[in-house]
C-alpha cells in the first residue's frame, strides 16, 4: 500500500496531537482519543484534545 493511502486511512481513523515539550505532531488511534499518549520522540506525556 502506498504511503498516501496509508496517510489518509490513518487519517480517517486517528487523530493528529501535537506534543507540547518538543512539538512533534503524532498520528493517535482513534481508540485512544480520551487518554494521554507518550511522544514517540521523547517520552513527554501528550493530552487528550479538549473540545
Amino acid at each position: 500500500m502506498s504511503l498516501i493511502i496509508q496517510t489518509t486511512i490513518a487519517g480517517m481513523f486517528a487523530l493528529k496531537r501535537k506534543c507540547p515539550k518538543c512539538g512533534r505532531n503524532q498520528i493517535v488511534p482513534a481508540s485512544k482519543r480520551k487518554s494521554p499518549v507518550k511522544c514517540s520522540k521523547c517520552g513527554a506525556e501528550i493530552p487528550p484534545v479538549k473540545k
